[in-house]
């Protein structure tokens, strides 16, 4: 399992991202109910920086029974952070795309708990869930659980849900029984 992420630039990665960022847009207005509108003023050339993530997993394998995996890390500049899933499912390899800009105000290591916890739960659905892409998102809520404080605080369009499947989380410890309310 990774235990540390090493973060390089790619152009080409980082314009795959931008494509990304600009469909999702397209099709949906904002994020869920938060607007990203930004000036990219910053040109990324060489960077490389390293994380240290295994505190993280640690926490993570206690909720996620999945086999070892490899996680491979782009410094993007796109508005947001994200992860590789919207290409073919690959159970052994996981991207993050760290975004410079960290709109939401987050420290790094937050945003680097919140898109390895979407690694772990595309891993254990292996996408088969229903409306996966924000589903993924309801379920940053335990994080705040994991974590002792407020590290995610979601989407406008999701607080409702994000809370029921947090009040099944503290009464149970279970993930299975969180997914059960998206489920059915």
């Amino acid at each position: 399992m990774t235990k540390k992420i090493k973060f390089i630039y790619s152009k080409k990665q980082d314009q795959k991202c931008l494509l990304r960022y600009s469909r999702f847009i397209k099709k949906h207005g904002s994020i869920w109910g938060r607007n990203t509108n930004i000036k990219p003023i910053i040109k990324l050339t060489k960077v490389n920086l390293e994380a240290n993530i295994s505190e993280i997993i640690i926490a993570y394998n206690k909720i996620f029974k999945v086999k070892p995996f490899k996680i491979k890390g782009y410094l993007v500049t796109t508005p947001f952070s994200m992860i590789n899933d919207d290409e073919k499912f690959n159970s052994r390899e996981s991207i993050i795309f760290y975004s410079i800009y960290n709109l939401f105000g987050y420290p790094p290591s937050i945003v680097l708990a919140h898109e390895i916890f979407h690694i772990y739960f595309e891993k254990y659905t292996q996408r088969k869930i229903p409306n996966y892409e924000e589903t993924k998102e309801y379920f940053t809520i335990i994080m705040n659980d994991i974590f002792g404080k407020e590290v995610s605080k979601g989407y406008p369009n999701h607080y409702d849900i994000r809370a029921k499947i947090l009040n099944i989380w503290k009464n149970t410890h279970s993930i299975d029984e969180c997914i059960k309310i998206v489920s059915e």
